[in-house]
């Protein structure tokens, strides 16, 4: 059981993940000294442990404070630098790590120092909120008119779950990962980029309505998503 969980547990997942803010950099820091040309990655030497410190730049419109926690998905170094649609199998492979901002890095622009509280695998995650639903209020972030816009889209099962990706003609990039149970879509993590800014919520609710048809349409018209890269990570 990962540090944190419990507590996590005792006071409801969802209030747990909503009262925290959820981030996603646009990269993590190579800064360790690791040899990221080899053929074969140890996927434990890549993820920042419990007590370390590790840099991450965030996109600008992210208002960061030094002082304040944060929960922040780290992914492996493919994912890190193209996104998950690139090798959607990743996913099994992420972390959501519990931060605190300690300081900004000397170079700046938009990087930042994180002490690592907790972490805990992604999937982990998204498997404890897909068992802790109740009632549908929606603890995700769906812009049904943006979903109603899409011009492509793009899907991979992974594991249990279903990864979808959409973009839009008015430059928003979506990502979701949901779980489908017959006719029942439940949604645990969504990410909308646009130039407007970044929204990313972690959370468990059954989509309905309009938002449930619009995810139903995009799944039927997705493109199989698959794998780029041969596996590096042991």
């Amino acid at each position: 059981m990962p540090r944190g969980w419990r507590s996590a547990s005792a006071k409801g997942l969802k209030d747990h993940y909503q009262s925290i803010k959820i981030c996603l950099p646009t990269f993590w820091s190579k800064d360790s000294g690791i040899d990221y040309s080899a053929p074969i990655l140890d996927l434990n030497d890549l993820v920042p442990s419990v007590g370390q410190r590790a840099l991450a730049r965030f996109d600008y419109h992210e208002p960061i404070t030094v002082g304040e926690t944060l929960q922040v998905i780290w992914c492996p170094p493919i994912s890190d630098l193209n996104g998950w649609d690139e090798q959607p199998s990743e996913i099994t492979q992420s972390y959501l790590l519990t931060t605190r901002v300690v300081g900004i890095a000397p170079s700046g622009r938009g990087r930042y120092e994180l002490e690592i509280l907790n972490r805990e695998l992604f999937v982990s995650v998204l498997r404890a909120l897909a068992e802790d639903l109740q009632g549908q209020q929606s603890f995700i972030h769906l812009d049904r008119l943006a979903w109603d816009e899409i011009h492509w889209a793009g899907s991979a099962t992974v594991e249990e779950f279903t990864y979808l990706n959409a973009l839009t003609p008015h430059e928003a990039f979506m990502e979701l990962i949901v779980k489908v149970i017959g006719n029942e879509i439940i949604g645990l993590f969504s990410l909308h980029i646009d130039p407007g800014g970044v929204f990313c919520k972690l959370g468990g609710t059954r989509l309905a309505g309009s938002e449930l048809a619009a995810v139903k349409r995009t799944l039927a018209t997705a493109r199989p998503l698959h794998d780029t890269r041969a596996h590096y990570l042991a």
